[in-house]
């Protein structure tokens, strides 16, 4: 029977077969989906409390970096602003006036001393109006020197004073500028303090970052003036920086040395001619981030314990959920091997409890449906039980073009009458294995048995293009195989046997027939009288052949068939005449 479910679970159990190459067992997969799910899980966590806290780290950074230059620039300028104070009140003293008037130079370069150790400078001298060095506290011993700041003395001429940061005997200086007036200036006076690491580490303590002053002037053969790096890391840093534009206000720019990695913020001081002189202050990432890398150690370990502790009870639920579902799917395979009495033995309260159950139920019901099926195979043909069975039972049909074919046994009440009844049974049903056996194979339907009779159909209950050609060559093929069956119909005493087919191509009314309580799936028409009828008409001596079909199945038919035109018969029951032809085998 073709309608055990087996070779239909089997076919999808080949299909799962290819797509889980790797995981074969239920148990595999539910562990690998709740340790997939839950490492996810944990590393999103990982990924969006990183990337939180270097965002947050990197934000503090800049807000410290922006108030750090911010209060840089202050302290700057306000010792730029006590400076010049401090040097104005100087400039304005009268002792000091006076010995500058005597132009003794020891005298001069005296209270020069004197007054760079009342205001704690490292840089005080006298310059003429004419630009020329009068007296230096870095050289006392030059008479008259060349001015080595001639922008800042300009500055200072074009608005009475000015401070500026410069460079002299590879020293850098921030310096004031103020003229000494007796009334009118006669003198410029300029004192200065030295930037270099030692300033830039005590500003450090104050805005807790680390500084670098640079030089940007192109020509400068050692840019960075002072810094709290180490020298490594502020050339790294001197390498970034002149690849980005520091004219822009707050710039922000990152510096990476060996595995450190610094956010830096640029500050410009001072503009002079077509270069300027910034202030870098930096921050270590990795050191505002220490407290972090504790905390994600902490999670790391946090997290490898969950893991392990998820591990233990998804082996220990996967355990409890794959054993009955093991056990259902050896349930599974022996129902796909057709052995429907299979029970499985599965004492769930939940779920899988009642899927088991379900399971039993549906094996009881395939096993009475097998039971049905196989009973109703042997009573009607395969195709019709199949249709009974997947459809709703009920009277009623639907026209369908069928081609019907009608044989009997010559002269069989002849045969009966001289025989036993039990070997003509055994004949009978030689003949009918034979020739249904020969229908089937050719895609017809057994439709019944009448006596010695059987009526086929092809195209109902399933149709096909060449049902037409199916009839003509089941009937071919028919009448051949009846030489060998008369061979052993002899050999049990009967004398050779003949028979005679009709064939009709029609359009009948297909379906279920009879009451509702017993009901036979059949055709009925104009159609199959007609195939009957010429099944009646090969007794007639007058045609003289086994087989007659109809002009309606030859035009239906491909044409490639020894036939011989018999002509319009008027058939019992019917008005008008039928073209008939003889249906002859090749020799």
């Amino acid at each position: 029977m073709a309608l055990k479910a087996g070779p239909h679970i089997r076919r999808r159990g080949g299909a799962l077969s290819l797509i889980r190459p790797f995981f074969h067992h239920f148990k595999s997969k539910l562990l690998f989906f709740f340790l997939t799910l839950l490492g996810l899980v944990q590393l999103a966590t990982l990924v969006f409390i990183d990337t939180a806290m270097i965002d947050s780290a990197k934000t503090q950074i800049d807000e410290n970096l922006s108030v750090g230059g911010h209060v840089f620039t202050e302290l700057m300028n306000k010792r730029a602003g006590q400076l010049a104070q401090m040097t104005r009140l100087l400039s304005a003293d009268f002792a000091f006036k006076n010995a500058v008037t005597t132009s003794d130079r020891e005298t001069i370069i005296s209270v020069l001393e004197n007054l760079k150790t009342r205001i704690n400078a490292h840089l005080v001298m006298l310059i003429s109006l004419d630009h020329t060095v009068l007296a230096n506290t870095m050289h006392p011993e030059i008479v008259k020197g060349t001015l080595q700041l001639p922008e800042a003395l300009s500055e200072a001429e074009n608005h009475g004073e000015s401070s500026a940061i410069v460079t002299m005997d590879g020293k850098t200086y921030q310096i004031t500028i103020v003229p000494l007036l007796a009334p009118d200036p006669v003198a410029w006076l300029c004192t200065g303090f030295l930037v270099d690491d030692d300033l830039l580490f005590e500003m450090k303590k104050l805005i807790l970052a680390d500084v670098t002053v640079i030089n940007m002037n192109r020509t400068e053969s050692q840019p960075i003036i002072a810094s709290t790096l180490p020298k490594q890391v502020s050339q790294t840093l001197l390498k970034s920086i002149s690849k980005v534009n520091t004219e822009k206000v707050n710039t922000l720019l990152e510096v990476n040395y060996k595995n450190e990695k610094y956010v830096t913020a640029i500050t410009t001081l001072q503009k002079v001619g077509g270069y300027s002189i910034i202030a870098a202050l930096q921050r270590s990432l990795n050191e505002v981030l220490k407290p972090f890398y504790t905390l994600r150690r902490v999670l790391y370990v946090f997290f490898v314990l969950t893991l392990l502790s998820s591990i233990l009870a998804s082996l220990r639920i996967a355990r409890t959920v794959t054993k009955p579902v093991s056990t259902l799917v050896e349930g599974v395979r022996e129902i796909a091997k057709g052995i429907y009495s299979h029970r499985v033995m599965v004492r769930h309260g939940d779920e899988i409890g009642e899927l088991a159950e379900a399971f039993n139920v549906m094996s009881m019901g395939l096993e009475e449906k097998e039971l049905v099926a196989d009973l109703l195979g042997k009573v009607v043909s395969a195709p019709i039980a199949h249709e009974l069975l997947k459809k709703k039972v009920e009277l009623g049909g639907e026209e369908r073009e069928v081609t019907i074919l009608f044989t009997d046994i010559r002269n069989f009440t002849t045969i009966s009458e001289n025989h036993p009844p039990k070997q003509v049974l055994t004949l009978l049903n030689m003949y009918i294995t034979t020739m249904s056996t020969i229908i089937e194979r050719h895609g017809g339907v057994i439709d019944k048995f009448i006596g010695d009779a059987i009526m086929a159909l092809y195209g109902a209950p399933i149709s096909n293009p060449d049902d037409a050609d199916s009839a003509l060559n089941s009937a071919l093929e028919m009448e051949e195989a009846l030489s060998g069956l008369n061979r052993e119909i002899e050999q049990m005493g009967f004398k050779p046997i003949d028979i005679g087919i009709g064939i009709n191509t029609d359009t009948v009314l297909a379906g279920n027939m009879g009451s509702k309580h017993r009901l036979n799936y059949t055709v009925i028409g104009d159609g199959v009288n007609i195939a009957s009828r010429l099944e009646t008409l090969t007794k007639s001596e007058e045609f003289k052949t086994k087989i007659i079909i109809s002009g309606a199945t030859l035009d239906k038919s491909n044409g490639n068939y020894i036939t011989r035109y018999l002509g319009d018969v008027a058939v019992k029951g019917k008005r008008n005449k039928v073209t008939i032809y003889s249906l002859d085998r090749p020799e």
